[in-house]
């Protein structure tokens, strides 16, 4: 791939970050569908990272994304992985810094600012995603992306030293209102609420579908666990009541899939039940198993006290839109930002207990004209989280 020096000097020069690229999540969807944009608007753009190089063929085949030109650069942050886990539990973010990446003195990290200095400052815009903490960035544009809720535990002076720092950003991109609501005490900026995109043109509704239920999540116990297996022990007392219909979990499994304990766990507890497990699907494989299905099933954020722990919770819920595009009718937690998306009994159903998502399930599959209906209505409110407006308003918010 070509390096940044080699663009004609009138070229934008933009940057991506986001220390959990090699996940494959909605975060990494969201950071990898700013570069798509910022590339077809005119932009050079790299990306940080020093894992992997075939992360990014990896990720074109799992969202359909055109992002082959996009460039990739020494990761200069080196944010470990674990450092989300640690923040979560409630640790100082200075700590969880110097242990991760340890400064001897004064000397070493004013030479570390430095070298960021001397790196971002060539950059017209720098799209930073957050893991919970604020970077020191000198690019002429800096916006820095909060997925997630955290309710970090900072000190008067850590906060104080993180608006500071936010001098250095133009603005903050919130995935949702959800999201934004537990920003308002530690980051205190401009703020947009952007939710993530969709390509809504890409999924379609089939005339012929068939008795299946799907839910679409990751295969692991990380931040807000999608918790398949509460589905898997619900639809266990679904479906002896209602022979035919089948559960379809799909999903990414960062380890090989023999070796991930949480997939062994759920095919366990499904044995003897109509359950299929679709591991790492590509897009095509995705896209026509949702237009496959009827009903959209989604659990992740039950059992958290959202005020508590916001973190576990949907902070959006890219899966649910996917599958309202391919006329499904979801039934989703009532929690995080699922109900920026739901409005309940009219284009899906929100629950908060399994006897309630067992139970407007049941009706669902008795009613096919509600079935219909609802299908009908969450085609329509789909609309708003297309990839289009995603693009308009970034560009906007850019400019």
């Amino acid at each position: 791939m070509p390096d940044s020096g080699s663009y004609n000097k009138m070229t934008k020069k933009a940057a991506i970050y986001d220390p959990y690229l090699d996940t494959l999540g909605g975060g990494e969807r969201y950071c990898l569908s700013v570069a798509e944009i910022l590339l077809k608007n005119g932009y050079s753009v790299d990306l940080f990272w020093s894992g992997d190089r075939s992360l990014i063929s990896r990720a074109q085949d799992r969202f359909s994304l055109s992002i082959d030109k996009i460039n990739i650069v020494p990761d200069i942050f080196h944010i470990h992985k674990e450092r989300i886990d640690l923040a979560l539990d409630g640790q100082e973010l200075p700590k969880i810094t110097s242990k991760i990446i340890p400064h001897k003195n004064i000397y070493q990290k004013a030479k570390s600012i430095f070298e960021k200095y001397q790196i971002t400052k060539k950059y017209d815009l720098f799209f930073y995603l957050s893991d919970g903490s604020i970077p020191i960035i000198f690019s002429k544009t800096n916006i820095l992306h909060v997925q997630v809720p955290f309710l970090p535990k900072r000190s008067p002076l850590q906060i104080l030293t993180d608006n500071i720092k936010l001098f250095l950003f133009k603005i903050i991109i919130c995935n949702s209102e959800f999201t934004s609501r537990f920003t308002q005490s530690h980051l205190k900026t401009n703020k947009f609420i952007l939710y993530p995109p969709v390509d809504i043109q890409k999924f379609s509704s089939s005339d012929k579908k068939s008795d299946i239920i799907l839910s679409v999540g990751r295969f692991d116990n990380i931040l807000n666990a999608k918790k398949q297996d509460v589905l898997i022990n619900s639809f266990s007392k679904l479906s002896p009541k209602n022979p035919g219909w089948k559960l379809i979990l799909a999903g990414g499994s960062l380890e090989k899939p023999e070796n991930n304990s949480y997939l062994k766990h759920l095919r366990y507890i499904s044995k003897n039940l109509p359950v299929e497990f679709l591991i790492n699907p590509d897009f095509t494989t995705l896209k026509n198993t949702y237009s496959a299905s009827k009903i959209y099933w989604h659990a992740a954020g039950y059992g958290v006290d959202e005020n508590i722990n916001p973190q576990n919770t949907e902070h959006f819920g890219i899966t649910v839109v996917e599958a309202m595009s391919s006329g499904l009718v979801p039934i989703v937690v009532a929690k995080g930002g699922l109900p920026e998306i739901i409005s309940d009994g009219k284009n899906g159903y929100l629950w908060s207990t399994t006897a309630e998502l067992i139970a407007k399930t049941n009706l669902l599959i008795a009613s096919p004209k509600i079935q219909k209906n609802m299908s009908q209505d969450a085609l329509l409110s789909c609309e708003k989280f297309s990839k289009e407006n995603f693009e308009k308003k970034l560009l906007s918010i850019i400019n």
